[in-house]
């Protein structure tokens, strides 16, 4: 057994430096997107209804494009996160995966063990998106018939026993209101000893488990001052278990050499997307038949809904469009111009203190080489413009 612990501690200076690449950017972070099948934002599925072809054809190009890491997206009827990550470790040599995972199905003492096999086959890119589960009806398809506040509370012990997996040196004990363990130990570790864990939810509970917990909180696209206003109230939560989180947000992005032909092309994805919702409704995004659009969507999903009725276009260039057109469903909050508008808009979200940005759009492949040859330049040049002057005062 010591020699099992012994190879547990090895030196992560000795294991590769991927890991350190990426844990070095740690003053920006450009999320993709990866699917299992074709289809993207304003399109139906397509394809095979598992397509590795697709799954390969959109990690090359948001690696080529310079992304950072890649969100594995799951719900209870996706194909397996965890063997989608696998794939990604061994077609890739640079992009990070966020796998998107739900506790309940797999123990956290397992979860911990395959995610540490993970980062370690990848030299250090490996995170992990824990999703509590905003939705009770979704849930309930594997089994979950807890509440949502019941949800957040297990999902924090759960990350607490992977964070227990990954560092103790040697087997302990757990006992906690949802979970009972002895004698746990692994004999793998992640590669730089830890591994990134990213968190959602905007309810207090949420915010106040995640600030103990998690490494990053995540939310969805909003105006500057509700999204300042949730960043703070994240570092506020984590600050009070005497810890710092970072803050991601997603957005999709629209955008055209000059700001006419981006508006256009967001008003062809919002009648794409209408006349697709009329014949679909709430069905396909998770509803019932008949069901008021404020009834499906629920939890966070109202946020997105009732901005959309503050008007079409807020802030400087925030599209609410596709949250009216998906009644809710999602994070669709759209960024819409020149990249140079946009970079401007997620500069000024950075100085509200969000760090990093999961970037969606309705061709993630093509539009991923555009985001990282046009969009990121950009922001980089703002950020260090902005550096630059804060030295010289």
């Amino acid at each position: 057994m010591e020699l099992l612990w012994l190879y547990a501690s090895v030196s992560a200076s000795k294991r590769g430096t991927k890991a350190m690449d990426i844990a070095a950017q740690d003053d920006l972070e450009i999320v993709g997107i990866i699917n299992h099948r074709g289809g993207g934002v304003g399109d139906a599925p397509s394809g095979p209804d598992f397509d590795p072809e697709h799954i390969r054809r959109a990690a090359m190009s948001q690696e080529a494009a310079g992304y950072d890491r890649v969100l594995i997206a799951n719900t209870t009827i996706m194909p397996e996160s965890f063997a989608i990550g696998a794939y990604l470790s061994a077609i890739t040599t640079k992009l990070g995966f966020m796998l998107a995972h739900r506790p309940g199905p797999v123990m956290p003492t397992a979860a911990a063990r395959h995610l540490a096999t993970l980062d370690r086959l990848s030299e250090g890119r490996a995170a992990v998106h824990i999703i509590a589960g905003a939705d009770d009806r979704e849930v309930q398809a594997d089994g979950a018939f807890n509440t949502k506040e019941d949800r957040y509370r297990l999902a924090g012990e759960y990350v607490e026993v992977m964070r227990k997996m990954w560092s103790a040196t040697e087997p302990f004990d757990y006992d906690g209101e949802f979970y009972k363990f002895r004698g746990s130990s692994a004999m793998i570790r992640p590669t730089l000893g830890s591994i990134p864990v990213y968190w959602g939810g905007t309810s207090d509970l949420a915010l106040d488990v995640g600030g103990r917990v998690a490494d990053v909180y995540a939310m969805g696209g909003d105006t500057f001052a509700r999204a300042g206003a949730l960043a703070s109230g994240a570092r506020a939560a984590a600050a009070r278990h005497g810890r710092e989180i970072k803050v991601l947000m997603t957005m999709v992005i629209l955008l055209g050499d000059n700001e006419d032909a981006a508006w256009a092309r967001a008003d062809r994805l919002f009648d794409k997307v209408t006349a697709q919702m009329a014949s679909v409704g709430n069905v396909a995004m998770g509803g019932k038949p008949g069901e008021p659009e404020e009834k499906a969507a629920a939890g966070a999903f109202q946020r997105m809904l009732s901005q959309s009725k503050e008007g079409d276009r807020l802030d400087s260039c925030l599209w609410t469009g596709l949250n009216k057109a998906y009644k809710g469903r999602g994070n669709n909050s759209v960024l819409v111009g020149t990249p140079q508008q946009v970079a401007d808009t997620l500069m000024e979200y950075r100085r509200l203190g969000v760090t990093r940005f999961l970037l969606r759009s309705p061709d993630q492949d093509r539009d991923a080489i555009i985001i990282g040859r046009e969009l990121v330049p950009e922001l980089k040049a703002l950020m260090a413009r902005e550096r630059s002057l804060q030295t010289a005062a």
